[in-house]
C-alpha cells in the first residue's frame, strides 16, 4: 500500500503527465469528447433549465471572465462553467462511461474551458488537462462505483469536481500543495442522487459539480487547506458514498497511466436520449426495417437486469411522460417513439411525441425482461411478435457509440453538423470543426472559444 494518500497520488499522476506529455491516442480522445459535448450542448439552448441556470449567472456572477457557449454572455468563470455544464448535460446526449453509470465530461469540461479563456495555453496543454482531470475523475469513480451508484448517488455529481480541480490546477501552473488542496476541496462538495432524474434538478447537479471544481481551485490557489486523507479517511469520500472495500484504492490508482487509459472506455451517443435507450432504439430501426406493414402485438426486451430495474422504477416513479425530461427517461416511451415516427431526435421527447395517441398504446404493449447474458446496458434484445403470427427478433451486443462498436471522427463530426442545424449556420458549424480538430497543434484555444461564444441564431 502506497504511503501517499489518493489526493497525493493524483497530484503524482497529473503532473508528472503534464510534464512528460500525454500520449498521443489519449489527447485524441480527450479532442472527441470535447467536440461530442458540442454536439450535446448546441441544441440546448432554449432549454428551461439552461433559461433559468443563465438568468441566475447573470444576477450572481461577478466579472466578464468566462463566457456561455452558444449564448456569449460573459460571467464568472465559476457561473459559466455551471451554465456550460447544464448545456452539456439536459439534453442527455453526452457521453457515458458505462462500468460507472456516469457522465464524466459535463463536470470536467466546462471548468477547463472557463479557465483556459483567461490563460495563454496552447490548444494541446488544454486537451492534455481536460485527458488528465477526466482519468483522476474515472479513477475515483472507479473506486466509488457500483455502490455508490446503487445507494442513489449521481456518479458525476461525486467525481466530476474533482477532474475539473485537478484540470484547472494543471491549467494555471498550481505547486503540488495547492493542487493537493484543490482535489481535497473538491472531494468536499461531492453531490446529487437519482430521485433527481426527469426533473430540472438533474442538469443543476452537474452545473454545481463544475462549478465547484472550478472554485475549488480557486480557493486553493488563494490558500485554503483541505486534509490529505479527505477520500479514504475515517470519515472521506469512500465511506460516506460507497460500500467498496478500501482495498479498490490501490488495485485502482496502481494502473493510473499504465496500459489502457480510462478514458478510452467512454460511450458516445448517436441519439440524445439516456444511456440505456439506446441499444432498444437501434434494435427497433433494424426490425422497423423488416415489419413491411405488419401491425405489432407487442414487444419483449432483453436487456440487463439493472436495467429493468430501473426502467420498472422510473415507471412507477413518474406514470406516462409527462415532460421532455420524463419522456427520455422512459425507455418504453423512446422505443415506441422510435416505432412509430421512424427516427428518433428531440422532436420525440416533445408534448408532440408523449401525447400521441399512437405511441402511448404501443408504449403499453412493450415488455422488458432480464437477460443474464447482458451485464450493462451495451446490448440487448428484441422480439416483435405481430397480430397476423409473425414474430422477427435482432440482437446487439454493442451499441453503435460503445467502445465495441466506436463511432468514427468523420461519424462524430456528422453528428454534429446535424444537431447544430437550426442553432448556428452550417458555416459556423464547419469552422468550429475545423478549429476543433486543430487544437492539438493550435497555439490557442481562444479562436474555438469566439466561435463557440457567438450568440446562436
Amino acid at each position: 500500500m502506497s504511503a501517499l494518500s489518493v489526493t497525493e497520488r493524483l497530484v503524482a499522476f497529473a503532473r508528472e503527465w503534464a510534464t512528460r506529455g500525454v500520449p498521443d491516442d489519449v489527447l485524441h480522445e480527450a479532442n472527441r469528447l470535447l467536440i461530442n459535448q458540442l454536439k450535446a450542448s448546441v441544441g440546448a439552448v432554449d432549454h428551461e433549465a439552461v433559461r433559468i441556470l443563465h438568468d441566475w449567472s447573470t444576477r450572481n456572477g461577478a466579472g466578464n471572465d468566462a463566457h456561455v457557449l452558444w449564448l456569449g454572455t460573459g460571467t464568472s468563470k465559476a457561473e459559466a462553467a455551471a451554465v456550460n455544464a447544464a448545456l452539456c448535460e439536459v439534453l442527455d446526449f453526452n457521453d457515458t462511461y458505462i462500468p460507472c453509470f456516469m457522465h464524466a465530461v459535463s463536470g470536467v469540461l466546462p471548468a477547463v474551458l472557463a479557465v483556459a479563456e483567461t490563460t495563454e495555453r496552447s490548444g494541446r496543454d488544454v486537451l492534455s488537462a481536460l485527458a488528465l482531470g477526466i482519468e483522476s475523475e474515472l479513477a475515483c469513480a472507479s473506486i466509488l462505483m457500483p455502490t455508490g451508484y446503487y445507494r442513489g448517488f449521481i456518479p458525476g455529481g461525486l467525481t466530476g469536481a474533482i477532474g475539473g480541480a485537478v484540470a484547472c490546477s494543471l491549467l494555471d501552473g498550481l505547486d503540488e500543495t495547492q493542487m493537493r488542496n484543490a482535489i481535497g476541496l473538491a472531494m468536499n462538495t461531492g453531490m446529487g442522487v437519482y430521485q433527481s432524474a426527469g426533473y430540472m434538478a438533474l442538469p443543476y447537479v452537474m452545473a454545481m459539480a463544475a462549478r465547484n471544481g472550478v472554485v475549488a481551485y480557486e480557493l486553493a490557489k488563494l490558500g485554503m487547506d483541505a486534509p490529505r486523507t479527505v477520500f479514504e479517511g475515517d470519515k472521506g469520500m469512500l465511506s460516506s458514498y460507497s460500500d467498496e472495500p478500501a482495498e479498490k484504492i490501490e488495485t485502482v490508482l496502481a494502473e493510473l497511466g499504465q496500459g489502457r487509459w480510462r478514458i478510452h472506455g467512454q460511450t458516445y451517443k448517436v441519439v440524445p436520449t439516456e444511456t440505456i435507450t439506446h441499444a432498444p432504439i437501434e434494435l427497433i430501426f433494424q426490425l422497423r426495417q423488416r415489419a413491411r406493414g405488419r401491425t405489432v402485438r407487442r414487444m419483449v426486451f432483453g436487456v440487463a437486469a439493472v436495467v429493468v430495474k430501473i426502467a420498472d422504477e422510473r415507471r412507477e416513479r413518474f406514470g406516462v411522460p409527462n415532460s421532455e425530461l420524463t419522456a427520455k427517461f422512459d425507455l418504453r416511451h423512446c422505443a415506441a417513439a422510435a416505432w412509430i415516427r421512424e427516427k428518433f431526435t428531440l422532436d420525440e421527447m416533445k408534448e408532440g411525441a408523449y401525447t400521441d395517441p399512437r405511441i402511448l398504446d404501443l408504449r403499453s404493449r412493450i415488455e422488458l425482461v432480464a437477460d443474464r447474458s447482458f451485464e450493462t446496458f451495451n446490448g440487448a434484445t428484441l422480439t416483435v411478435e405481430f397480430t397476423d403470427g409473425s414474430v422477427e427478433t435482432a440482437r446487439i451486443d454493442n451499441f453503435r457509440g460503445t467502445p465495441g462498436n466506436p463511432l468514427s471522427d468523420e461519424e462524430l463530426s456528422r453528428l454534429f453538423l446535424t444537431f447544430s442545424d437550426g442553432f448556428i449556420t452550417r458555416a459556423r458549424a464547419e469552422r468550429i470543426l475545423e478549429e476543433a480538430w486543430g487544437l492539438e497543434r493550435s497555439a490557442s484555444i481562444h479562436p474555438l472559444m469566439q466561435l463557440l461564444t457567438e450568440r446562436a441564431s
